[in-house]
């Protein structure tokens, strides 16, 4: 199968975001942070483009307002300060790129790597070859905030421009992964050892086989639930999406008054539980026979019941 690091990623973290983006191909209304992500993308790219002349900031400011779409923002506050983000980025990256300097061997470099049964796909941003010989590898990114260098030399992602390089220019010995971070007008730089690059393979291919055998895509609880696209359509986050939540109130309302007495019998048994273990261990017995029922213990200390 042909497959991404942003598809493996997704299926990683959500087989079913992965059945709805990936398969299904649902759409969806554009995420402000991703239509931002990409446009920025476009104005830089123009300009690495045309090196080694550096076009007038002008140039790429009018160009990255022309493409401005304001609607796709919740609200004109929120655009207006994307905007001035997009701005800053675009100073920093003007002032900070030499033209010239450097053998820009790629810009926007997509690659199809053979590996096993499989193909990984993807695009880089840029490509140089240093004076020296190395190649580098350039990933430019609009986050907000600063990774840590622990999480740059575990990127997975990098791992894979690693392969690609290898794959495209098989004279490169030495490659260095960079991510530029325009927002901070800062560069972390990265590399791989054969080992780690070994390990990436393994994981697209035993992933990639992983993915032709699912059926059940089912959904995963992750930190970025609350952000997902998919959130209307998924069996762990559609409820709070659905419109009888006005329509019919008598049975929400029942509903609610059904799991607030579960949470409370919930925390019941907690309060219990150690009680029960704590008999268990000074009568050393793992099983109880009492007037209304039976209660096991079993040898991973969980607590079954039969009731008489």
């Amino acid at each position: 199968m042909r497959i991404s690091y942003s598809a493996l990623d997704t299926f990683n973290r959500c087989p079913k975001k992965y059945q709805f983006q990936y398969l299904e191909r649902v759409r969806v209304p554009e995420k402000p942070e991703l239509f931002f992500g990409s446009l920025i993308h476009e104005v830089v790219q123009l300009a690495l483009k045309k090196d080694p002349i550096l076009p007038p900031i002008e140039e790429l400011l009018a160009f990255y307002k022309s493409k401005w779409q304001e609607e796709i923002f919740s609200s004109a506050a929120e655009a207006k300060q994307y905007f001035a983000w997009g701005e800053n980025m675009i100073r920093h990256f003007h002032s900070s790129h030499k033209p010239g300097l450097r053998n820009i061997v790629a810009v926007e470099k997509r690659f199809l790597i053979p590996l096993g049964d499989h193909q990984l796909s993807g695009m880089i941003d840029r490509v140089d070859k240093l004076p020296f010989g190395a190649f580098e590898v350039i990933d430019y990114k609009t986050s907000k905030q600063l990774p840590s260098k622990e999480n740059i030399d575990q990127d997975k992602q990098l791992c894979m421009y690693h392969l690609a390089v290898e794959y495209l220019w098989p004279e490169a010995k030495d490659i260095r992964l960079t991510l530029y971070f325009l927002k901070h007008n800062s560069q972390m730089t990265t590399k791989r050892r054969p080992d780690e690059i070994e390990e990436i393979k393994e994981h697209i291919i035993k992933t990639a086989a992983k993915i032709e055998k699912e059926t059940d895509f089912f959904p995963k609880a992750n930190p970025l639930c609350d952000w997902c696209e998919y959130g209307h359509l998924c069996p762990l986050q559609k409820d709070k999406y659905k419109d009888n939540k006005n329509k019919n109130k008598e049975i929400n309302k029942d509903m609610d008054q059904v799991v607030e007495e579960y949470l409370l019998a919930q925390q019941k048994i907690r309060d219990l539980e150690p009680k029960i273990h704590q008999h268990f261990d000074e009568e050393k017995i793992e099983r109880f026979f009492g007037k209304k029922g039976i209660i096991t213990r079993g040898q991973n200390k969980k607590l079954t019941v039969r009731k008489n």
